[in-house]
C-alpha cells in the first residue's frame, strides 16, 4: 500500500516546488523582457546606421544629379565624366557610379573604361530597370519645383552580407521627360561592420546582465529555500508536538499533556489548549465511566440472575400449565368414560330392582307349588296359565340376563378405556431430562387416544393419515404433551364457529420438501387467524381464546426449538381454518 508523506516532506516538496517553479518562471519572463528591450534597442540602432547611410546617399545622389542635369542639358558628358570620378574619389565606398539612359546605356562612369557600353550582368539591368520604373515618365509642372519634389530610390541588399552593395538612384530629366538615372552603388561592408559590432556589444552587454541576473537568482533560490526550511522546521517542530500528544492519547495515556514550547503559531497555541481541556474533560468522563460501568456490571449480573430466575419459574409455570392442561384432558376423558358407566349401573340396578321376576315371579308360581306339594288341584285355566308361564319364563329369564350382560359389559369397556387413558397418563407422567429415541407415529395415536372422547362428543370427523416415519431423538413426554396441545386447540377453534363440515386431519409421515425431517401436521376447519395475529400466536401470554392464558403455543414453541426443531401455523384466513406443524430432525443412528 503507498505511504503517504509525512508533512514536513510535504511541506518542504511544496515549498521548494513553489520556489523552484516562481524564480525560474520570474527569471524566464524577466530575461524574455530583457531580449526582447535589447532586440529592439538593437534594431533601433541598426535602423539609425541604416537610416544615417540613406540620408547621406540621398543627399550625395541628389546633388550629383541636379549638377548631372544640368550637363546632360548642354550635352557636357566631360563634365558628367569628371563629376562621377570626383564623387568615387570622395567617398571610398562607393564601389561604382555611373549614368543609364533609357536604353540602359552606361552614358558616364566612375570607371572611365565602362563609358558608351551597356549593362551586361542580368542583376545589373533588373536593377536598373526597377529604378527607373519607380519614376515619373516626365514632368509638367516646373522643373525646379518638380525636382525638388522628387525622392532618391534606394535599394538594399536582401542580406546583411559582408560584401553587400546598396544602390541609390535618382533621375535625370531633359525637356521635362526623364532621360535617364544616376545610379551609385555604395558598399555596405562598413555598415555591416558597424551592425555586427553593435549586435557583439549588445550580446555581451546581454550576457553580463544574464550572468548577473543569474548569480541573483542562484542567490535568492539558495536563500529562498534556506528560509523555507527553516520556517518549515519551525512549523512541522509545531505539528510533530501536536502529533506526538495525540498518539499518545490515542494509545490510552489520558494523563498526556501536551507542552507549547517550541510552537510557533497562534492556531497551534490555541489547538494545544483546546487539546489538552480536551483530554481533561476525557479523562474525567473515563473515570465516570469505569465507576458507572463497575456499577453497571453488578447490576447486569443481578438482573441477569432476576430475569435467569423469571425465565426459570416462567418455564416451569409453563411446563406445569400444559401439564394441567393435559391432566385435565384426561381427567375430563375420565369423566365422560365414568358418566356412562354410572348411568348404565344406575340403569341396571333400577331394572334389577323393578323386576317382575324378582317381585311376582314367588306369588305366580305359589299354586304351582301347592299343586305338586298336592295340596290343591288345578284348573283348567290354571293349567293353561301355567304352561304358559313356563313357556315364557326360560325366555324372560334370558332376555332379562342379556340385558344385564350387555350392560355390565358396557361398564367394563368404559373401565377399560379408563384404564388405557391412566396407563397412557402413567407411561408419560415421568419427567424426563434426556433425550431418547421416539416413533413420531406411535406418539401421534396415543395422543389421539388420550382426547379422542372429546373429539366424538363434539361430533368432530376424524381423518387420520399415520404414515410410518424414521425413530428421531427427542424428549418423549414433552413432544407428547406439545401434540395434545395441538390436537386440543384446534378443536377447541371449530367450537366458536358454525361450519357445516367439522374436520380435524392429523397427519405424520417424512416431510415432503424436507427428506431429513419428520412431520407431524394438525388441520382443522374452524376459526383460523389474521397475518397479524400470526406474528404473535407464539409470544408469551398472548392468546387468541377468551380463557385462554397464553401459556400453551409459546411452551409448545420452547419445547421444539430445544428440540432441535421448527414450528410453523398457516390459515387462509379468518374463518377458513389453521394449520399447525412440527418439523423434527431424523437421529442419524
Amino acid at each position: 500500500m503507498w505511504k503517504r508523506p509525512s508533512i514536513s516532506t510535504y511541506l518542504i516538496t511544496m515549498n521548494m516546488l513553489l520556489l523552484g517553479l516562481l524564480f525560474p518562471a520570474f527569471s524566464f519572463l524577466f530575461m524574455k523582457e530583457i531580449t526582447h528591450l535589447r532586440d529592439t534597442q538593437l534594431e533601433r540602432n541598426i535602423n539609425t546606421i541604416r537610416q544615417s547611410l540613406t540620408t547621406s546617399m540621398t543627399s550625395m545622389v541628389r546633388s550629383t544629379a541636379l549638377s548631372a542635369n544640368e550637363a546632360v542639358a548642354g550635352y557636357n558628358f566631360t563634365f558628367l565624366q569628371n563629376l562621377l570620378a570626383e564623387v568615387s574619389l570622395d567617398d571610398q565606398e562607393i564601389k561604382s557610379c555611373m549614368i543609364i539612359d533609357q536604353h540602359q546605356m552606361i552614358v558616364a562612369h566612375s570607371d572611365k573604361t565602362q563609358i558608351g557600353s551597356a549593362l551586361t550582368r542580368a542583376a545589373d539591368k533588373r536593377i536598373s530597370t526597377l529604378l527607373t520604373s519607380k519614376f515619373p515618365p516626365s514632368i509638367q509642372s516646373n522643373m525646379t519645383s518638380s525636382k525638388a519634389e522628387l525622392k532618391a530610390e534606394i535599394i538594399w541588399p536582401d542580406k546583411e552580407e559582408a560584401d553587400g552593395v546598396m544602390t541609390a538612384a535618382f533621375p535625370i530629366y531633359l525637356s521635362n521627360a526623364l532621360w535617364g538615372i544616376i545610379r551609385c552603388d555604395h558598399s555596405t561592408t562598413t555598415v555591416n561592420q558597424q551592425i555586427t559590432q553593435a549586435k557583439e556589444e549588445w550580446a555581451i552587454q546581454l550576457h553580463q546582465a544574464k550572468n548577473y541576473f543569474i548569480g541573483l537568482l542562484v542567490f535568492f533560490l539558495g536563500a529562498g529555500f534556506v528560509i523555507a526550511i527553516l520556517l518549515t522546521r519551525s512549523f512541522v517542530r509545531s505539528t510533530q508536538i501536536l502529533h506526538t500528544g495525540v498518539q499518545q492519547v490515542a494509545m490510552g495515556d489520558l494523563d498526556m499533556e501536551i507542552s507549547i514550547q517550541g510552537v510557533v503559531c497562534e492556531e497551534f497555541l490555541d489547538l494545544i489548549f483546546s487539546f489538552n481541556s480536551m483530554t481533561e474533560r476525557l479523562k474525567d468522563s473515563q473515570r465516570k465511566l469505569e465507576d458507572y460501568s463497575r456499577s453497571l456490571e453488578d447490576k447486569v449480573l443481578e438482573r441477569t440472575q432476576a430475569l435467569h430466575e423469571t425465565q426459570q419459574i416462567l418455564v416451569q409455570q409453563a411446563h406445569e400449565a400444559g401439564l394441567a392442561e393435559m391432566a385435565v384432558g384426561v381427567l375430563h376423558n375420565i369423566g365422560n368414560a365414568i358418566t356412562p358407566a354410572k348411568v348404565a349401573t344406575t340403569v341396571l340396578s333400577n331394572q334389577l330392582t323393578a323386576s317382575p321376576l324378582r317381585h311376582r315371579l314367588e306369588q305366580a308360581l305359589t299354586p304351582l307349588r301347592d299343586y305338586l306339594n298336592g295340596s290343591r288341584e288345578l284348573s283348567p285355566q290354571e293349567r293353561q296359565k301355567f304352561a304358559t308361564l313356563l313357556h315364557h319364563l326360560p325366555t324372560s329369564l334370558i332376555e332379562e340376563y342379556d340385558r344385564t350382560i350387555r350392560e355390565l359389559k358396557d361398564i367394563q369397556d368404559k373401565h377399560h378405556h379408563i384404564e388405557t387413558i391412566i396407563k397412557l397418563q402413567m407411561r408419560y407422567a415421568k419427567v424426563k431430562e434426556y433425550t431418547e429415541l421416539v416413533d413420531i407415529s406411535r406418539l401421534a395415536q396415543d395422543a389421539i387416544k388420550i382426547i379422542a372422547d372429546a373429539i366424538t362428543k363434539r361430533h368432530i370427523t376424524l381423518m387420520l393419515d399415520i404414515q410410518e416415519t424414521p425413530l428421531i431423538r427427542t424428549e418423549e413426554s414433552k413432544i407428547l404433551q406439545v401434540m395434545v396441545n395441538l390436537i386440543k386447540n384446534s378443536y377447541e377453534a371449530m367450537d366458536t364457529t358454525d361450519v357445516s363440515t367439522r374436520e380435524l386431519t392429523v397427519f405424520t409421515g417424512v416431510c415432503p420438501s424436507k427428506p431429513d425431517w419428520v412431520l407431524f401436521s394438525v388441520k382443522d376447519t374452524g376459526c383460523g387467524f389474521t397475518a397479524e395475529e400470526k406474528l404473535q400466536l407464539f409470544n408469551y401470554g398472548y392468546s387468541t381464546k377468551q380463557r385462554g392464558s397464553g401459556f400453551g403455543l409459546h411452551s409448545c414453541a420452547n419445547t421444539i426449538i430445544a428440540n432441535h426443531g421448527i414450528i410453523e401455523a398457516t390459515s387462509a384466513g379468518p374463518g377458513k381454518g389453521a394449520e399447525f406443524s412440527i418439523l423434527l430432525p431424523i437421529t442419524a443412528e
